[in-house]
């Protein structure tokens, strides 16, 4: 059954991943979908509207797969595939002259490696 083969720390830990995927998806996908689209669109990304709509719905359906321990590899596959891949188009560091900026940037990156292993163990 659900989580059947987890520790509780595992649960809370999959459930804490889950939770990051699935709040910011909802976030960003209403009340900031414009602000992506126009960074999207900003560093040249093709058909910048469909790719942001598949991205949300990765993001959101893979973070619910997470929280109801559905179908675990999948969900973990689809939000590693949207982890790299926003990553590449959101965090260009190489394009940012401000230090301090440039800087947040190169963190969001390793934040993002950390993740996608995080992911990968729960696969």
């Amino acid at each position: 059954g659900m989580y059947s083969d987890h520790t509780i720390f595992q649960i809370i830990g999959q459930l804490l991943i889950a939770f990051l995927f699935v709040a910011t998806g909802i976030i960003n996908s209403t009340t900031k979908f414009r602000q992506h689209l126009d960074r999207m669109v900003a560093v040249g990304v093709p058909l910048a509207k469909a790719a942001l709509i598949l991205g949300f719905i990765l993001q959101i359906a893979g973070g619910l797969m997470l929280a109801s321990d559905f179908h675990r590899s999948i969900g973990a596959a689809m939000l590693i595939v949207f982890t790299i891949v926003a990553t590449g188009i959101f965090h260009q560091f190489w394009r940012v002259e401000d230090p301090l900026r440039r800087h947040l940037h190169v963190s969001f990156i390793f934040s993002n490696t950390a993740l996608v292993g995080a992911l990968l163990m729960l696969m």
